[in-house]
């Protein structure tokens, strides 16, 4: 039944969110998927380096990025997108918080233990999540994003040799410190 409602809300929310969404945004978005990342990259690549200009990239992985959601800075970007019904983030809210799990492995059942900013395991609203929480990081170069992994690309045109790929770093480290 739970998945079926995160599917409900998942289809009340993307006509919302999809316009703001970020371009170089692909995971879990519809009509978009691992191969047109894959294609986006190597087309932006490939048009540089025929151009004998260089490329430099830097690839994430946010290490458990399900797990570290802070759910205060995730209604707060909820909200940035202007969802016209405030019901729908209290609920949003509601369904975030005072979470619990417990495992059981054949008959042996663990206690009860509470989760503080993480997303459940195998929801549907979970990589829907992530993707408005990583929406505003950006860079001053070529972004492309696949749920909780990101590669910049430096296009270096042939004339020039410095690179501006510490200052990007840099961006993606504050971008992660104020967002946790």
């Amino acid at each position: 039944m739970a998945k079926i409602l995160e599917g409900i809300v998942k289809d009340w929310l993307m006509p919302t969110l999809e316009p703001g969404l970020d371009d170089g945004q692909f995971g879990c978005r519809p009509g978009r998927s691992t191969t047109h990342a894959l294609i986006a990259i190597r087309h932006k690549w490939l048009t540089t380096l025929d151009k004998e200009g260089s490329v430099r990239s830097l690839s994430t992985d946010f290490r458990k990025a399900f797990d570290l959601v802070d759910y205060n800075i995730l209604i707060t970007k909820l909200k940035s997108f202007s969802i016209p019904n405030n019901c729908l983030l209290q609920w949003f809210g509601s369904y975030l918080t005072s979470r619990r799990q417990r495992v059981k492995v054949n008959c042996h059942v663990s206690s009860w233990k509470s989760l503080n900013g993480s997303m459940p395991q195998g929801s549907r609203l979970g990589p829907l999540s992530f993707i408005v929480m990583i929406d505003d990081l950006r860079a001053p170069c070529e972004s492309h994003k696949y749920v909780d992994d990101t590669t910049l690309s430096e296009l270096i045109p042939s004339s020039c040799f410095a690179s501006d790929m510490p200052q990007m770093f840099d961006s993606v480290l504050s971008w992660t410190t104020n967002n946790k």
